[in-house]
């Protein structure tokens, strides 16, 4: 159980950390306010939505098929 919140904490702080460093990117834009690129408007959540989606199904079949059968004892496939 310690492993796993390891992991959590170190993902945490991980997420935190690009999103500290990407906070000065996105201030110095002066693109967002132009009319030449409102084509970011529709596709940024598209983008991040299906990154976030990426990561949470990664991070859970990676559970799923290797530390829930490591800590019950049973064989992991190879």
């Amino acid at each position: 159980m310690m492993a796993g919140m390891k992991t959590v904490r170190v993902a945490l702080v991980a997420g935190i950390g690009v999103l500290i460093a990407a906070a000065p990117a996105g201030a110095a834009t002066p693109m967002l306010a132009s009319q030449k690129y409102q084509w970011y408007y529709w596709t940024a959540p598209i983008l991040a939505l299906s990154g976030v989606g990426m990561i949470f199904f990664l991070s859970g079949g990676y559970i799923m098929k290797v530390l829930f059968p490591k800590y019950r004892g049973r064989k992991v496939k190879e």
